[in-house]
């Protein structure tokens, strides 16, 4: 039988699968894959780190030129490694055959959505569209999504460093969130006052705080259950602060994060070890939400009783994964047929979710928002003024269905619903995007830039999802592209935080295709 040698320390970090899954090296040009793992490893851990000279003033800005600098060096020493490559040479000190590059379906449907963006582009009456009129989210962003998801999906060999530089990233920047909400300045200020909302850590904006929620929860999540080093306890403090954020900060969005984590959870627990795992990793979230609940920061607000139960629970459940470790037993059931009972579990719970929400009446603006949902009713006021956002975007996507207004054009496009929503909102505020990605993309790109993108996401999803079977690693970054979709279904595109969905989604790519790559022989 062959032996592998084992390699330990932190270069392990980026060679190793540590879960053991059947993913492969690619046989390319290895300077093409480091290069690639570098930068992954820099957008998933510094880049949303980094801050302008300006601190939170025009944050975005400093963002936006973070990662077209970024992108622009990996794809120009992505072309000069290739310009000196030639199959059969030492490259990197090793020998690699050439391998003839297959697209996938998922690329081939970001590659015609980037096609029509571009044709949209061109046929759009509107200026500053390359850039964008507002968050620069016009042609440029798209074509550097696009570029770091399509070079990602080539050579982004997978390494369980990214799971931890998360973990690491999710503790530095939870840390300074969490002196901030306690008045402490640290490096920034506490808060930066822009239309009475709160800029935390350094991300910004708490809207954008709450995406980067939305992505590490439930990436951290699976990390944890599903990883075996001892570099997987990163995960831990980081899921507890994200935790405490969410509740503290109080913004809906965040939350959702915790959704994308639940859908996950019968994949998660097939064997006897993931349950327990799963279990130490719910811990800390729970006391993150009761320290949330503590320190909201709405002062009216009493904690009490819920604090104490997800205390008591967390107990509860700390005590069982005890157990399970005293009691070592084998499952009684396959995997497959928890799993399905996983699902028949969330699934009744979903409908009674829903039963409850139909018939609520009580003073949850969010439920109460919910249930009027339910009923086919949409107050111009619901959802912080979405309501009537969405239904004036829905007029702009009729207006404009085939080739839309062109992408980053949504300021243009809203303009004339300006006045009424100056009106709802008191205050002469300008709506540059309508706080949902799916409604942006159909109105700048039209119905078939919106179908385009969407079979590009439900491809890819599906890809992951049937390979996630083999190499569980897939759930990771799949954890975190679902919390960002569901995330940016109130919100929007923002190279803030959006980085991190295109490099996670162009790592679940390359993990797939590694999974169909034969083991190349030994040397």
């Amino acid at each position: 039988m062959k032996t592998v040698k084992k390699t330990r320390g932190i270069r392990a970090l980026f060679l190793l699968n540590s879960t053991g899954a059947p993913l492969q090296r690619r046989q390319d040009c290895p300077l093409w894959e480091r290069i690639s793992q570098s930068f992954a490893l820099v957008i998933l851990t510094l880049f949303p780190l980094l801050m302008g000279s300006e601190n939170y003033f025009n944050i975005t800005v400093s963002k936006f030129r973070y990662f077209v600098i970024l992108t622009c060096v990996y794809v120009v020493l992505c072309l000069a490694v290739g310009l000196i490559w030639r199959p059969g040479k030492r490259v990197g000190g090793m020998m690699r055959k050439p391998t003839k590059p297959q697209l996938t379906a998922p690329q081939i449907l970001l590659l015609v959505y980037v096609l029509w963006a571009a044709l949209c582009t061109l046929l759009s009456p509107y200026q500053n569209l390359w850039i964008g009129q507002s968050r620069y989210e016009g042609m440029l962003s798209i074509l550097l999504y696009s570029t770091a998801f399509l070079l990602l999906s080539f050579w982004g060999e997978y390494t369980d460093a990214y799971t931890y530089g998360l973990g690491a990233m999710g503790i530095i920047s939870g840390f300074i969130a969490l002196l901030q909400t306690f008045g402490a300045s640290l490096i920034f200020n506490r808060s930066y006052n822009y239309w009475n909302t709160s800029f935390l850590t350094t991300i910004g904006h708490e809207d954008c705080v709450a995406c980067l929620i939305c992505i590490l929860i439930p990436t951290l999540l699976c990390g944890f259950v599903i990883l075996k080093s001892s570099w997987r306890w990163l995960s831990i403090p980081a899921l507890f602060l994200m935790t405490y954020l969410a509740i503290y900060t109080d913004v809906d969005t965040a939350k959702l994060g915790f959704l994308a984590a639940v859908l996950l959870l019968p994949c998660l627990i097939e064997s006897r070890e993931r349950l327990r795992e799963l279990l130490v990793g719910l811990i800390p979230i729970l006391l993150g939400a009761a320290l949330g609940f503590s320190y909201h920061r709405d002062r009216s607000f009493d904690p009490g009783t819920r604090t104490l139960v997800l205390l008591l629970l967390a107990a509860a459940l700390g005590f069982a994964a005890w157990l399970m470790d005293r009691r070592k037993r084998t499952w009684t059931a396959a995997p497959a047929v928890i799993r399905r009972m996983a699902y028949v579990l969330i699934l009744v719970l979903l409908i009674v979710a829903l039963i409850f929400l139909y018939g609520y009446h009580g003073q949850n603006r969010l439920l109460g928002e919910a249930s009027e949902l339910l009923h086919g009713n949409l107050s111009d006021e619901a959802g912080s003024l979405r309501g009537y956002i969405w239904k004036c975007t829905w007029q702009i996507i009729r207006e404009h269905p085939i080739f839309g207004g062109g992408p980053g054009s949504f300021y243009s496009l809203f303009m004339p619903y300006n006045p009424g929503y100056h009106e709802l909102m008191h205050a002469p505020i300008n709506i540059d995007f309508p706080h949902n990605d799916f409604l942006s993309v159909a109105a700048c790109t039209g119905f078939v830039g919106l179908t385009l993108y969407l079979a590009f996401l439900i491809a890819l999803a599906l890809r992951c999802i049937r390979a996630a079977y083999r190499s569980p690693v897939l759930l990771i970054f799949l954890g975190g592209m679902a919390g960002y979709l569901i995330y940016s279904f109130f919100v929007f595109s923002i190279a803030i935080v959006t980085p991190l969905f295109w490099v996670l989604a162009g790592l679940a790519d390359k993990c797939v295709r590694q999974l169909a790559v034969p083991e190349p022989p030994a040397q």
